[in-house]
């Protein structure tokens, strides 16, 4: 499923993806969860990722706590504070921009909004990730509202499952705020 998802990102055109990028960092902007919010903690996109340096750059002009992840040893991510987008120093395990590790860490329960990547993602809160677990061991360990950043077209009914995944509350698309309903 990842390669299927993977490939179907890919195959997006850059205007398209532009178009979707744009809608999905206006959809997180002007929504509640995110302007309510006081720390934020969210990835820092690859050029394949939904990008997040426009909701990156507004938070921290807004003067939110922001932090972003650093992967460390034994597969876990810390949350790393940083002030400026500068302080992205360098290309951490998977090529992503890291801050450096002096940067202070933040604890995942004093954190108020997750924004976390997706392949994909299903209307029940099931996020399809890299398969590394890293989101789903953080998300765990944090009482914070939960989000995914997803394209419209890699929304789906369902997704598979397995007891371990983490679940979001909100998927940020370009056309939508999906708030995920328990049932």
């Amino acid at each position: 499923m990842r390669a299927r998802f993977r490939q179907e990102r890919s195959a997006v055109s850059p205007v398209e993806k532009q178009r979707i990028d744009e809608g999905v960092a206006a959809n997180v902007l002007q929504s509640g969860v995110y302007r309510a919010a006081k720390t934020v903690f969210l990835y820092v996109s690859t050029a394949a990722e939904i990008d997040t340096s426009r909701i990156l750059a507004d938070a921290l002009r807004q003067g939110k706590t922001v932090c972003v992840p650093r992967c460390e040893a034994a597969r876990e991510m810390t949350a790393r504070r940083i002030r400026t987008q500068e302080e992205l120093c360098g290309a951490g395990a998977f090529g992503i921009l890291e801050p450096s590790p002096d940067a202070p860490i933040v604890s995942p329960d004093q954190i108020d909004l997750i924004l976390a990547p997706a392949l994909a993602c299903d209307r029940r809160g099931v996020r399809l990730g890299y398969g590394g677990g890293y989101y789903d061991r953080f998300l765990h360990r944090s009482n914070a509202f939960r989000a995914a950043l997803c394209a419209e077209s890699r929304l789906l009914e369902a997704l598979p499952a397995e007891p371990h995944d983490e679940r979001v509350q909100y998927i940020f698309t370009e056309r939508q705020v999906w708030q995920v309903h328990e049932t």
